[in-house]
């Protein structure tokens, strides 16, 4: 079975696939019941987020609401400038964090996505146990992947020290950094249940560079939308599986680990 479903899944830009991955969990209701777990989860972080900040940014701003009609006016102003502008990077982690917690029925709906596609089906007997390991296992690799990525981020704020250039320098190196590491994340539950080592990993995304990195801006535009942001973990899920089948056996390389591996 042809899992790129034709000429136009393998032309689809990569930037969109959070948007097919959408649609294509609206269109099989089997997935809601995986999906649930980790909507509910995104949903409570981010929504906690949001009360926080709201109320951070009304405390702080405060002192204008009382006085004149132009003072309250700038309240109103400052309360909506503040909130847009702070929202972008504070939920933006927050998202990550949602993402991280949730990573173990991500892979189950990553896993329910490919077989659907493939439309070969796998009841695997239920176990506590088992669910425990690879929870436990799940979250901590996302989490390690999570510290990486704001170590690097902390690191990138030196080119800040660079006189004139450095601000646009940063900007270009968080969006390329935050892009990649969103990419890394959709696509890995695939290949974690192909067994691909890190090195595996990024030999496949460096051989795929312009669709990874499209995939993670679109991860990335996504995620930084307020209340759309909520239901984005499923989304990013279902489209990372989907890239990646596609990838896997569409014109740039052959499907499988080792067909990833011969792309050095």
């Amino acid at each position: 079975m042809n899992v790129s479903r034709g000429l136009a899944g393998r032309l689809l830009p990569a930037p969109f696939y959070v948007g097919r991955g959408a649609l294509f969990l609206w269109a099989h209701r089997a997935l809601w019941k995986y999906a649930a777990a980790p909507t509910a989860i995104g949903a409570l972080i981010l929504g906690g987020s949001y009360w926080l900040l709201y109320h951070l940014v009304s405390r702080f701003l405060n002192p204008y609401a009382q006085g004149a009609w132009y003072q309250q006016a700038l309240y109103y102003f400052l309360l909506v400038l503040a909130t847009l502008l702070l929202s972008v990077l504070f939920f933006f982690l927050f998202t990550r964090v949602a993402s991280a917690l949730a990573s173990p029925f991500n892979d189950l709906v990553s896993q329910k996505t490919e077989e659907i596609v493939r439309g070969t089906f796998h009841d695997t007997p239920f176990s506590v146990l088992r669910l425990l390991k690879e929870s436990a296992r799940a979250i901590g690799h996302s989490f390690k992947v999570l510290g990486i990525y704001l170590a690097l981020l902390i690191a990138a704020l030196f080119l800040l020290l660079i006189p004139v250039v450095g601000g646009p320098l940063y900007t270009v190196a968080g969006t390329l950094l935050s892009s990649y590491m969103f990419a890394y994340e959709y696509l890995g539950y695939p290949m974690d249940r192909r067994r691909f080592t890190w090195k595996d990993k990024q030999t496949f995304l460096r051989s795929r560079f312009r669709s990874v990195i499209g995939f993670g801006l679109g991860n990335l535009m996504v995620a930084s939308i307020p209340f759309l942001n909520l239901f984005f973990i499923p989304a990013a899920v279902v489209g990372g599986t989907l890239l990646f089948l596609d990838l896997s056996s569409g014109p740039e390389g052959g499907s499988g680990r080792s067909q990833g591996m011969q792309h050095n």
